[in-house]
């Protein structure tokens, strides 16, 4: 009896075993990327509705979703998740809000498993659950949308919900960075930068970058303005970074702001053999963006930092030391 007894808890135990692994190569089997993108289905009403808010600015035409939405219309369900996922049309974000409207698509829709995929990577109104968000994003590539590729992908490589499997997730994000997605060109640009799965190749992470910007991808921006800052695969120029961070800013990044006042404060201010240069014009930007930092950098430490230097180059300029230009 005893005998029999253990074979039985070893055979579940074995058995478990075995779909563990199969379980995990199923996870982890390449995925099958559809010929053809998956295009979202919209109804005249929703198009109307988002015609009328993109033309002529009327935010209030947004209240027309709802009833919409009420009705059974997915687009217009759809839509109202995003807007409170994203803060579309000058809204506010409300993750929360936005997850309860895309979970309640019931077709099925790429689009809704993509942005409920990301209801549960980032908890946003709900626990995390890292496993089922990688499934989400996996059955919306295979559905054909594109931005849950790379998505997906990044999950393989994190081995975020499942193993790790780096190959297959660089494999992912660098066909939807040459299909032009820019969120996977800043993605795979990352990778490259950081030498994922191999050595840093900042040159080519680099080119990825600048694609992505040209569609205004804010962390591209970002990304290539710290290259340009340190000279990394490409000389220095503080001019270069000081652009792209202000892309950056003006695309959506708050913390880029106190990166451009502190490339201000290097180039208006410098020693050199003992002796001092300041440059009132280059270090007045600097207190300009230092002042956008103070308000609106997401860290608090950061915005009392930008408040201390606003402080001392403020007692700089007043001492007279900076030029007429």
């Amino acid at each position: 009896m005893r005998r029999k007894g253990f074979e039985q808890r070893f055979g579940r135990a074995k058995g478990l075993m075995i779909f563990t692994l199969l379980l995990a190569q199923a996870i982890t089997t390449r995925l099958a990327i559809p010929d053809e993108a998956y295009t979202p289905q919209v109804s005249a009403e929703v198009r109307a509705i988002v015609a009328r808010v993109t033309n002529e600015g009327q935010p209030q035409a947004l209240a027309e979703l709802k009833p919409l939405a009420d009705a059974g219309d997915e687009s217009a369900i759809a839509l109202i998740g995003e807007i409170n996922l994203g803060g579309l049309f000058g809204q506010a974000r409300n993750p929360a809000v936005g997850c309860r409207y895309v979970e309640r698509l019931q077709s099925g829709r790429p689009d809704g498993l993509h942005n409920l995929a990301n209801c549960y990577q980032f908890g946003w109104g709900r626990a995390k659950d890292l496993p089922r968000a990688r499934a989400l994003y996996r059955r919306a590539a295979e559905g054909g949308f594109r931005p849950s590729i790379c998505a997906y992908g990044n999950m393989l490589i994190a081995g975020e919900g499942g193993p790790v499997d780096t190959a297959e997730g660089l494999r992912l994000c660098r066909y939807s960075a040459l299909a032009g997605d820019p969120n996977a060109q800043t993605d795979y640009g990352g990778h490259l930068l950081t030498g994922v799965g191999g050595a840093r190749d900042p040159v080519n992470a680099r080119l990825m970058f600048e694609e992505a910007v040209q569609q205004k991808q804010r962390n591209a921006a970002f990304l290539l303005a710290q290259i340009y800052e340190k000279g990394d695969g490409i000389a220095a120029d503080t001019g270069r970074a000081i652009k792209w961070y202000t892309k950056a800013h003006e695309w959506g990044r708050p913390d880029a702001a106190h990166q451009v006042a502190l490339l201000y404060v290097r180039r208006g201010y410098s020693q050199k053999d003992g002796e001092t240069f300041v440059s009132a014009q280059e270090l007045l930007k600097a207190v300009e963006w230092f002042t956008i930092s103070s308000q609106n950098h997401p860290d608090p430490a950061i915005r009392d930092r930008a408040r201390e230097l606003i402080d001392n180059l403020g007692v700089l300029l007043k001492a007279g030391q900076g030029d007429a230009g």
